[in-house]
């Protein structure tokens, strides 16, 4: 597939020139031909490539996202999901998509209901095949999270790091499970606020405050696996009044794959004395 040239396809090519373009991304080592050639009227074309596909999480959407994966069809079923959820994270509003990849676009849609991803053509070539897709209007999960992130701020595994070392007095909620904190290990000095309880462990219009959250300016940086959902819940104490909320850009797999130190978790479950009786969790 690296071989592929815009003249060999000007079928594909003439069904992408006439698309919206103004910012392109492109994932992967394939398809960079079609790339080049539409990229001189786009205002803002990002690549990423090799291992950096999988953890792309970029600060801005784009109108055009064109996939040259091979693991699309080559590894797992798995890995073409997590391909395709890069993709359509990145992707705009009635953005288009094109992939390339080996077998039948029918494929390529099975995770993705009716009018989410419209298949606009299928193209053959040489040694693969190119599927065009339109994105569909519906609020998706994507846009939930990127209307989070304008109003947060993240921060990558290594500035966490020196924060730490700073000891500028940034409180860090791990929301991650009871189970994937003893699977994985914790960030020394984080406090476990599972995702349930967030808004009601950091919000002082209740009772169930924790007592290590002091102040609406105080510093917060959330954590989760993957630096998804810590997201949605960081503007959740955005809107409730926090004005220093981040999250970890990666999560937690994102630290322990940058070699950053990890703990043993030093507690059964929450950091809250006797909320784990169920009497007292049932008040929540």
């Amino acid at each position: 597939m690296g071989g592929l040239t815009v003249a060999e396809h000007t079928t594909l090519r003439r069904a992408v020139d006439g698309l919206p373009r103004a910012s392109i991304l492109h994932l992967g080592d394939h398809g960079g031909a079609l790339v080049a050639a539409l990229a001189d009227e786009a205002e803002h074309v990002v690549t990423c490539a090799g291992s950096d596909v999988l953890a792309a999480q970029l600060d801005r959407r784009f109108d055009l996202v064109v996939a040259g994966i091979d693991p699309l069809v080559e590894i797992d079923g798995g890995r073409r999901r997590a391909v395709m959820h890069i993709a359509m994270q990145h992707l705009e509003r009635a953005g288009h998509l094109v992939v390339i990849h080996r077998d039948s676009h029918t494929s390529l849609c099975d995770e993705f209901w009716a009018g989410d991803l419209l298949l606009v053509g299928s193209y053959p070539m040489p040694d693969a095949n190119a599927s065009l897709f339109r994105r569909g209007e519906r609020t998706t999960v994507h846009d939930l999270l990127f209307e989070a992130r304008a109003t947060i701020g993240r921060v990558s595994p290594g500035q966490l790091a020196q924060r730490v070392h700073d000891a500028d007095g940034t409180l860090i909620l791990d929301t991650r499970t009871h189970t994937d904190r003893e699977r994985f290990g914790v960030i020394p000095g984080a406090v476990h606020v599972p995702r349930t309880v967030v808004e009601w462990h950091c919000d002082p219009a209740n009772g169930y405050l924790h007592p290590r959250v002091t102040s609406f300016d105080q510093p917060l940086v959330l954590v989760c696996n993957s630096g998804y959902s810590s997201s949605l819940a960081a503007a959740n104490l955005v809107r409730v009044g926090f004005t220093d909320v981040a999250d970890l850009i990666g999560g937690h797999t994102a630290w322990a794959a940058a070699g950053l130190p990890v703990n043993a978790p030093d507690h059964s479950h929450l950091d809250m004395p006797g909320f784990d009786d169920p009497a007292v969790s049932s008040g929540r």
